[in-house]
């Protein structure tokens, strides 16, 4: 993605909750770690870290470093900031977790900047789904399973672009002509209602991955699971979507 991407005003639905939730929630992490009330509170505040990425990354953007390498500083920050707080000290968790996410863009571009070998996160998340979709054992023949793998690789692709992060009318199409453009948007608008159907904790991932930007271990993190798990809860996903496109297959995603 090129330019300062459009954001939602939230995120998930579980994302808005009234002080007395979160202060439920905030008390129930710090009583129990409670990785529940861990994931509610990150999905609150998600918006204001990427508010914060979009205000850095309109300053402070370079060459090579992309808008989503800020959103995922700022979603570490974001981590970091709800582990580390204290509710008792008095003071809000938007004061708190403020300087804490700038601090983590910016000590993290400066690293990019003088660490060429560092991967953006594009290509980190092109290499986490590529590892995802082989790393199952298949009895397919080579022809059905590159088949396979392309197919999930192109509904990755289009979950990138389902105006999330974009406008409808800046989200990119690969094609030329207004019919094929007109295909690919109703293919997309398809998958993104599909994910809703997907179990929970397959929708989650999916969400969490293609919508709000977040690595496997991230992702790992938040819900409690292994990486491993992650990765398979992300290729299973995909098989499932593919009924989307393809009705005639058949396959079942298990949360």
């Amino acid at each position: 993605m090129s330019g300062q991407p459009l954001l939602p005003a939230t995120t998930h639905a579980a994302g808005s909750a009234d002080k007395a939730e979160l202060d439920t929630h905030w008390l129930s992490l710090q009583s129990s770690a409670d990785s529940g009330a861990r994931e509610t509170i990150f999905q609150h505040y998600l918006p204001y870290a990427k508010r914060i990425a979009s205000r850095i990354y309109a300053t402070h953007g370079r060459d090579g470093i992309d808008y989503n390498d800020f959103v995922q500083l700022a979603c570490v920050g974001l981590l970091e900031s709800i582990d580390r707080f204290d509710p008792q000290r008095g003071i809000s968790f938007k004061t708190y977790c403020t300087p804490r996410i700038r601090g983590a863009i910016l000590n993290g571009i400066d690293k990019f900047g003088d660490a060429r070998e560092q991967m953006s996160f594009s290509k980190r998340v092109r290499r986490e789904r590529l590892e995802s979709l082989t790393d199952a054992e298949s009895e397919d023949s080579q022809f059905t399973y590159l088949s396979s793998l392309a197919t999930g690789l192109a509904i990755g692709f289009m979950l990138d672009g389902t105006g999330m992060y974009f406008s409808d009318k800046d989200s990119p199409s690969p094609y030329g002509n207004s019919y094929e453009n007109a295909a690919w948007e109703q293919a997309r608008l398809a998958l993104r209602r599909a994910v809703a159907t997907l179990p929970e904790k397959a929708s989650k991932v999916i969400r969490y991955h293609y919508f709000d930007l977040l690595s496997f271990e991230q992702i790992a993190s938040l819900l409690g699971l292994s990486r491993g798990r992650v990765s398979q809860i992300h290729r299973a996903s995909l098989e499932e979507l593919k009924k989307v496109l393809q009705p005639s297959h058949s396959t079942t995603v298990t949360g």
